[in-house]
């Protein structure tokens, strides 16, 4: 998430994060042993643990100390610390820096994360997400989580033109495309504030392209991040596997889903898991609306208070009338805000 902190002020009266000795942490998670051993990530390792007052913990323990790491850390207990209060992020608990460890506090997410519930559930013993379920979790993450922050402020933002090379489809290039020089790369600009970083954390097509090709992060990666989760919440698929089936035909992932919505075979982009229990027009806005964030042009993507407003009007019956105006053509010259993947609804 990129955090704009020229445009927020923090909360003098908002809880700070604990800070926990390493002593409390060893005892937590059982010295760090196997059996607390929960993934292997870019920053470290992370642990369950459970508390001195009973609570259960994941526990983000860095690799190693080093100044990248150890600004990221405190850029995250910066953050936590303003939206501790949001029902939609899950809340810094607290951290642990030393001379050799930095550690990071946060609830263990009892209920899974979005991938065990859409592709794994090994033993079938939970019933897979309800419609009404992923468009609870799709508006949760709209309103507000991130899984690692970037903090823009008046000394790091740069406003200048920022220029990616881009995939040029077969049916986007014309009748002359086999005039074209195929090898030239196509490029894209866009005028923006951006914060140069060479951080990038994550699965890379969740981040967007002229991140990955320019290292200037803006407030419209944390859109791109958004559309690939909604993209993933109606598909069940990760947004790679989409990615690679519509390259291997030349074309974008936008013409590759709109070819199945023009033949009326909308159901072969929906979760089989669902078994049909969908109105078709409420998916394939939603299909339409997670192409927008997705975009590859940062230019179409929405501002994310305009998508918060379309998923509540579709899950909460709110303002009616702008359900029908979910289309690029309106959204062209929308302004920017920012925020991607999901929280404790999702429990991600």
């Amino acid at each position: 998430m990129v955090f704009d902190l020229r445009s927020f002020s923090f909360e003098d009266d908002a809880p700070p994060p604990k800070s926990f000795s390493l002593k409390e942490l060893q005892v937590a998670t059982h010295n760090f042993s196997r059996d607390n051993f929960f993934s292997e990530r870019v920053y470290g390792t992370l642990y369950r643990g459970r508390l001195a007052d009973g609570s259960p913990v994941a526990v983000k323990r860095a690799r190693t100390v080093f100044e990248c790491s150890e600004e990221q850390s405190e850029t995250e207990v910066q953050v936590g610390r303003s939206i501790s209060a949001h029902q939609n992020v899950l809340r810094l608990r607290g951290f642990c820096q030393t001379k050799k460890e930095l550690l990071l506090v946060y609830p263990l997410m009892i209920n899974k994360n979005l991938r065990y519930h859409l592709r794994l559930r090994p033993d079938r013993s939970t019933q897979p997400l309800g419609c009404t379920t992923l468009m609870r979790i799709s508006l949760g993450a709209a309103r507000g989580n991130f899984w690692r922050a970037l903090i823009m402020h008046d000394g790091n933002a740069t406003e200048g033109t920022i220029q990616w090379p881009v995939r040029v489809s077969s049916s986007s290039q014309g009748e002359d495309s086999a005039d074209s020089d195929s090898d030239s790369p196509t490029y894209r600009l866009y005028e923006d504030v951006y914060v140069d970083t060479t951080y990038a954390d994550g699965r890379v097509e969740f981040i967007a392209p002229e991140y990955l090709h320019t290292g200037k992060c803006t407030l419209r990666n944390d859109v791109h991040a958004f559309g690939k989760v909604l993209l993933e919440l109606i598909s069940g698929q990760p947004p790679a596997k989409h990615e690679a089936l519509p390259y291997g035909e030349n074309l974008s992932l936008a013409e590759w889903i709109g070819g199945f919505m023009s033949k009326n075979e909308l159901g072969r982009l929906i979760d089989p898991n669902l078994r049909g229990d969908y109105e078709e027009e409420e998916a394939e806005q939603l299909l339409q609306l997670a192409l927008l964030c997705a975009d590859g042009d940062p230019s179409i993507r929405l501002e994310m208070s305009e998508v918060v407003r379309m998923l509540e009007s579709q899950l909460l019956g709110q303002d009616p009338s702008s359900r029908s105006s979910w289309s690029q053509s309106e959204c062209d010259s929308t302004p920017y805000y920012s925020i991607p993947p999901s929280p404790s609804e999702m429990a991600l």
